[in-house]
């Protein structure tokens, strides 16, 4: 039973992490909002996000490799991970200090897994797990975000867009564009008069 419920609560957290991921991609770094328009700290997160990142990136999808510290506007601070899921934690510890701890453990894997797969994404260097189908996939996903702004904001868990109705599908000019951009075994073996 013990196992089942922690299960459960990896389940629970992998799925609030998406709709959070979703929610924080989408009006915090691709939307000027009232945090923006007072924060500095926040008006840089836009701005590195949605006119810096999305303006390199919407050009080329992926670039040569940079030196370690150069590549801020595309990583997440993974040491900071449990320090921002302190609100839902401690929302999830009125029900079990269990869950409370996996929701902490998947905000951190999902940070670190961010940075790895978003790295490759943009600056590919062939890692080990560049060849994986979820890779692959994810890949794919987030070239489409760049394609369409307003779509696919989950980069990880990719599971809110599908909810929320932000999940962008390919069409043929696409297929078509993402074998130009992508690296040719990342984009899926379809034909194209099939697709949309």
């Amino acid at each position: 039973m013990f196992i089942l419920q922690m299960f459960g609560w990896l389940v629970f957290s992998c799925i609030l992490m998406s709709f959070i991921e979703h929610q924080v991609h989408a009006q915090l770094m691709h939307r000027r909002n009232y945090f923006s328009d007072r924060s500095p700290k926040y008006k840089r997160v836009f701005e590195a996000h949605a006119i810096k990142h999305h303006g390199h990136y919407s050009k080329i999808f992926s670039d040569e490799p940079v030196p370690e510290g150069e590549d801020e506007e595309i990583r997440l601070t993974v040491h900071k991970a449990p320090m921002k899921s302190i609100p839902a934690a401690a929302l999830i510890a009125l029900f079990s200090w269990q869950g409370a701890m996996i929701f902490v453990a998947v905000i951190t894997f999902h940070h670190w897994a961010w940075n790895k797969i978003h790295l490759e994404m943009h600056k590919p260097e062939k890692r080990g797990f560049s060849n994986w189908p979820i890779y692959k996939f994810l890949a794919e996903y987030h070239w489409l975000h760049h394609r369409y702004p307003n779509k696919n904001f989950n980069v990880v868990f990719p599971f809110a867009d599908y909810v929320l109705g932000t999940c962008a599908k390919p069409n043929a000019e696409d297929l078509r564009l993402m074998h130009a951009q992508l690296e040719p075994e990342l984009v899926p073996q379809r034909e194209y008069a099939n697709v949309r």
